[in-house]
């Protein structure tokens, strides 16, 4: 299940939810890093208002913006994978 990035503050806010909602950043050399969240084994990729991943151009302007969100996780995972040039 896709989870656009402005409802990610209610999701993350739930209080069905147990848990902190873990960030994943896809690293993509040419692209950027494209956001999902992971609650327990259920990974759910972020999407924009148009149904195209939600990106940032760099780490520390995701650190930045996902600050403001409460209930996640100290910790983020990046996977570099698809990182090379």
């Amino acid at each position: 299940m896709a989870l656009r990035y402005d409802a990610l503050q209610d999701y993350c806010d739930d209080p069905e939810r147990t848990g902190d909602v873990q960030v994943i950043l896809y690293a993509h050399y040419w692209k950027g890093f494209s956001l999902a969240v992971q609650d327990g084994t259920t990974e759910h990729p972020v999407m924009d208002d148009k149904g195209r991943p939600y990106r940032f151009r760099t780490v520390e302007m995701a650190l930045t913006e996902l600050a403001n969100i409460s209930y996640l996780s100290d910790r983020i995972i990046i996977d570099r994978r698809m990182w090379w040039p």
